[in-house]
Parts: structure tokens; C-alpha cells; sequence
């Protein structure tokens, strides 16, 4: 066994600048063909497609970052011809949408028509560049994704070569990246996970980049690249104080403070504008988007997420939900005035959703129980049949093992480890607690990667040791 691995990784001995034109060439190309079949057609039944084009259409055609009062494009005409069979969504969902939909409120928080801080500025900011220069050629989108797509193989090949200085790492790492279905899924539609996926790439390759080279430049790029990514999904924001702590904690430069100081800058700096434009739009400080309060009614409510739950394999039980204390908070919505904002909502939403939660503290758990095994498993709403799923489970199953393994095997690299468990533990305990699923786990897949990679290494040369001895 071991001959024939020793066998295989002598594959991998060409010069690194012929690996990275044939790893980069064959992910390019990879994507490419995974585009190539769709055209300009829009068709994929995704909602927040939807959502990001009206959003880039309002920002375009409008001047706002809103919900745009008339729906318009290839996304109106779609779900024209292809409406939702009755019953798709539960009827409770259905006539939570009906209210809203007459009161020309978006989740009954934010008013079609006008701008809002419901939403994070970035991907609907690339999507309205997108559309300015193709309009609704849909392929030309897609082609952006993929070279994004293609970029964060390199990043990963990158990063897992110089963290581990292994060049081993670096290289099977970008080829599993670069042969990953979800990373290829999300090069292919137009979602902001794909954006995701390279800007946390850049944070982490900033990161290394300064623990071998201690300069105010990486310490800039990682602190640009973590603030992209917070106006891009606002979570994240309590994560970079971390990243902080381990460049004081792990950088051997005297200097390691001043770095620190220049990333948290940037960082600040990167946010500055969206925090400025919000305190003009709102007239008091918003850090973050105004959506949480929904989002902590909604994925605590067992009636209006039931189809999700249902297609996971979950139902609870009728005298189960009957038990619950304060059920009006998920029977009904709040009933808002004219006069108040989507912040008022938002604040109106969280301070109910946090009371239910109190009344029902072993629902919550839960419920935070399905939601972390929905986050770390290998079934997504969208993946139908064992085929699918098995594809899934064979690409990420070796991952999440290799990165279990990882904990036991990586206290030696601390340094390099470290950010990449942390990052990992961060984004499941957070969607474990707020808004489960494959699609919000992606982002911290490459992380996964590498450790797998990482411990397939490790207890290589580990068996090889004594056979080479002997």
C-alpha cells in the first residue's frame, strides 16, 4: 500500500509552474463545461437569484439598495411559466407572503420601493457591475463566477503549500478544490456563495501570507478581505477579532502589534462607508444588516419553515407544538404600524424571538440540534436522489473525517491549524444557532480540505516510517 501511494505522489513532482497551468487550466475548464449547457437561460428555480437580480436591477435602474415596487426581467417571466404546484410551500408560509405582499413589504420589515439596510451591500453591488456591462446575458455572470471559482483554487493550493511548507498539501488540496460538486455548483449559479468563498480564501492567504513575511500589506489584505466579507454576510464581523488575536499571539516580528493595529484599521475603513451611508438612511448606527430579528422568527417557527424540515426528514408531532409557551409569537406576525421602520421591526422581531426562545428553551435546543446536523451534513434541500447525495456524501464525507482527524493530529502547527478550526467551529456554531444548511457551511469547506489533506499526509509518512527503516 504504501509503495503504491509513494507511486502516485511522485505524479505531482512537476515543476510547480507546469502544476498550477494544468490544476488551474483543468478547474477552469471544469467550470466552463458546467456553464456552458445553460447559456443566457435563468431558469434554475433558486429564490435568492431572484433577489440578488431585483436587488442589482433596484440599484441600476432605481438608485437604492431596496426592493424594487414592480418586479422586473427574465426572473418574472420564469416563474410566469413555471408556477410553484399548489401546495409547495405549507399554508401558513403562504399566507404570511400573502400579508406582506399587500402591504408591499418585503418579510412585512422592509418597504418595497426604498432603500434599506435589510441587505449587505457587496454582492448586490457586483451583480448591479454585472449587470451593467452584459445585461441579462446570463452567461457572461456565470463566467465571472467561474474565474472566481478558479481563482480560489490557486488560493487553496497556495495557502495548504506555504502554511504546511509542503508542496504536497498545497497540490492535492487544489485538485480537490478544483474537482469539488459544491464549489463547481456555486461557480455556476449566481448566488453570493461563490464571493464568499474567495473573499474568505484572501483572508486566510493574508493570514499566512504574514506569518512568512511580517508586512503591513498582508496585514492591510486581510483585513480588506474579512471586511469584503462582512458587508458581504455581516455574521462574520464577531470572527475577525480572532484573526487578530492569533497575529499577536503567532507573528514572531516585533511589529506583530502595529500589523494587528493596520488590519483592524482596514477592516474599520472597509466598513466605514456602508456604516456612514446607513446613519444618513436611518439616522442612527447600523453595523449590521436589519434582518436578524426575521431570521430569529422564522427559523424558530416549525410552521413556516415546514416544508424544509419536512424535505430533511423532520415533522414534529401536533401535541408536541401544542406544548409550546408564548405560541402566538409563531402563529401570527407582530402587527406594525405605518410609522415604524425596519429597524423598529427588526427590534420589535429579536425582542419576541428572544422571549420565545426563553419560554421554550429545550425546543430552541432542538432545534439548534437539527440545525447543526443539517449544517454539517451532506444533504441540501436542492439535492434529490441517491445519486446527489451520494456524490455529496463521497466529496465532503473524506473532508469532514480528514478535519476530525485533524484535531487530534495538528496540535504540533498550532499556528497554522488554529485559524482554520476556529473558522470552522465559528461558522457551525453560529448557523447552528441562527439558519441551518450545506449552502451556509460551503464557505468553510476549503479549511476542511486542507486539514483533510493535512492528516491523509501526516499518517502517511507516519506509515511509511517504519518500512523505509526496516
Amino acid at each position: 500500500m504504501g509503495e503504491k501511494l509513494r507511486k502516485l505522489y511522485t505524479r505531482f513532482l512537476a515543476p510547480e509552474r507546469t502544476r498550477l497551468i494544468v490544476l488551474l487550466s483543468f478547474a477552469f475548464g471544469l467550470r466552463l463545461l458546467a456553464i456552458l449547457p445553460y447559456g443566457n437561460g435563468i431558469s434554475l428555480p433558486f429564490r435568492d437569484q431572484n433577489t440578488y437580480y431585483s436587488l442589482a436591477r433596484a440599484l441600476v435602474d432605481d438608485g437604492y439598495l431596496g426592493v424594487p415596487t414592480i418586479a422586473r426581467g427574465p426572473y418574472v417571466a420564469y416563474r410566469n411559466d413555471h408556477p410553484r404546484p399548489p401546495g409547495f410551500y405549507p399554508a401558513f408560509h403562504d399566507s404570511m407572503a400573502a400579508v406582506w405582499d399587500a402591504e408591499g413589504y418585503l418579510y412585512g420589515v422592509v418597504k418595497w420601493g426604498e432603500a434599506n439596510s435589510f441587505f449587505e451591500p457587496l454582492y448586490p453591488l457586483l451583480s448591479a457591475g454585472l449587470y451593467m456591462l452584459f445585461g441579462d446575458r446570463f452567461f457572461f455572470w456565470r463566467l465571472v463566477h467561474v474565474i472566481m471559482s478558479t481563482a480560489l483554487v490557486y488560493l487553496i493550493y497556495d495557502i495548504g503549500k506555504r502554511a504546511f511548507r509542503d508542496e504536497r498539501v498545497g497540490t492535492i488540496a487544489g485538485f480537490y478544490t478544483a474537482v469539488y460538486p459544491h464549489f463547481i455548483f456555486y461557480a455556476w449559479i449566481l448566488m453570493a456563495e461563490g464571493f464568499l468563498l474567495l473573499l474568505l480564501a484572501l483572508g486566510m492567504w493574508a493570514y499566512v501570507r504574514m506569518l512568512e513575511t511580517p508586512r503591513w500589506t498582508w496585514a492591510a489584505a486581510m483585513g480588506l478581505a474579512f471586511g469584503g466579507f462582512v458587508l458581504t454576510r455581516s455574521f462574520l464581523i464577531a470572527f475577525f477579532p480572532l484573526m487578530l488575536i492569533l497575529v499577536v499571539v503567532f507573528i514572531k516580528d516585533r511589529n506583530r502589534w502595529v500589523l494587528a493595529g493596520i488590519s483592524l484599521a482596514v477592516f474599520i475603513l472597509t466598513l466605514l462607508p456602508w456604516m456612514v451611508r446607513n446613519y444618513a438612511l436611518q439616522g442612527e448606527f447600523v453595523l449590521m444588516s436589519s434582518r436578524g430579528g426575521y431570521n430569529i422568527w422564522m427559523r424558530n417557527n416549525p410552521y413556516y419553515i415546514a416544508d424544509e424540515l419536512e424535505a430533511m426528514g423532520v415533522n414534529f408531532p401536533p401535541e408536541k407544538l401544542d406544548k409550546l409557551k408564548y405560541k402566538e409569537y409563531i402563529l401570527r406576525y407582530p402587527n406594525f404600524s405605518a410609522q415604524q421602520g425596519e429597524l423598529e421591526r427588526n427590534a420589535v422581531l429579536s425582542r419576541e424571538g428572544i422571549k420565545f426562545i426563553r419560554a421554550n428553551p429545550g425546543f430552541f435546543l432542538e432545534m439548534c440540534w437539527i440545525r447543526f446536523k443539517w449544517t454539517i451534513g451532506w444533504k441540501g434541500q436542492g439535492l434529490k436522489g441517491p445519486i446527489m447525495n451520494g456524490i455529496s456524501l463521497l466529496s465532503y464525507g473524506p473532508a469532514l473525517l480528514g478535519f476530525l482527524v485533524s484535531i487530534l493530529l495538528g496540535w504540533k502547527h498550532l499556528k497554522i491549524v488554529l485559524p482554520f478550526w476556529l473558522v470552522v467551529g465559528y461558522f457551525i456554531l453560529f448557523y447552528s444557532l441562527t439558519h441551518e444548511g450545506l449552502r451556509y457551511r460551503v464557505p468553510i469547506d476549503p479549511y476542511m480540505i486542507i486539514l483533510a489533506v493535512f492528516s491523509a499526509l501526516y499518517l502517511y509518512d507516519h506509515m511509511k516510517r517504519p518500512a523505509t527503516n526496516g
